[in-house]
């Protein structure tokens, strides 16, 4: 399955994007981020990953994405709807990277608008919730730009690569149709 935006497609990883996932991930600017990401990010890694998305993509309702140019089909990023909020909750959650050299371009916000009307419309989710390391002030824009809302605070199982052992809340919930 595949999304695209007016410059991305949204699709299943492949064996090809390995060389780049790796790049990409392997960045500390990037993981130091993602609390779920592992850093040093390795080929075995990377290899486990796609195998893990292409699985995915198998079910015919997949929740997770590369993100890639449309133009050159060239991968960026991931982005996805199954990442733990660092809680105990069942709602799904939001999460998503961006490799640093396509940074402040607006892709992320593209990506997370899509993966958002994604979820909502087609998985039929009620609510998406997200966190952001407490530091992360460009992440919790995208989000705020995205229509997720801060809903608090959450206490974390694992701290971030910060240290911090609270992050803030954002959620966004199918709105019931006007009347």
């Amino acid at each position: 399955m595949e999304i695209e935006t007016a410059r991305l497609r949204l699709r299943s990883f492949s064996p090809e994007d390995l060389a780049d996932l790796v790049t990409l991930a392997n960045n500390w600017q990037v993981a130091r981020w993602l609390s779920t990401m592992p850093h040093p990010y390795t080929e075995a890694d990377g290899r486990e990953w796609i195998a893990r998305v292409q699985q995915d993509h198998a079910t015919g309702r997949p929740r997770r994405f590369a993100i890639a140019l449309k133009e050159t089909g060239r991968l960026i990023g991931g982005v996805g709807l199954d990442g733990s909020t660092g809680d105990d909750s069942e709602e799904p959650a939001l999460g998503y990277w961006l490799g640093e050299p396509y940074w402040g371009n607006g892709y992320a916000s593209e990506a997370v608008a899509v993966i958002i009307d994604y979820g909502l419309r087609t998985l039929g989710m009620a609510t998406i919730r997200a966190y952001t390391d407490p530091t992360n002030l460009a992440s919790q824009k995208i989000l705020l730009h995205c229509g997720l809302e801060k809903a608090g605070e959450i206490e974390l199982t694992k701290p971030t690569r910060h240290g911090a052992r609270h992050a803030p809340l954002f959620r966004i919930s199918q709105r019931a149709p006007a009347r």
